[in-house]
């Protein structure tokens, strides 16, 4: 799970996305999918929304746009 906010990070960090608005318009038209809130940790108390992204689909979204599994790893730890 990975909160919208670090979600819309990572994929201004790919130059797909820039705005949290367009992380829910991606989970709205499913091209990313919904994972349950994140319940503990930094993430928990500094989010606004009542879901995440599931980690998987935003692996495999990234690797459609053209993303190499070592850049996403990189990414994804840092």
């Amino acid at each position: 799970m990975i909160s919208i906010e670090k979600t819309s990070r990572l994929l201004n960090h790919f130059n797909i996305a820039f705005t949290e608005n367009a992380v829910l318009g991606y989970l709205q038209r499913g091209q990313l999918d919904k994972a349950p809130r994140i319940e503990s940790g930094y993430y928990s108390r500094n989010t606004k929304y009542g879901y995440s992204v599931n980690k998987d689909s935003l692996v495999k979204f990234l690797l459609d746009h053209g993303a190499t599994e070592k850049e996403i790893n990189e990414v994804l730890e840092g």
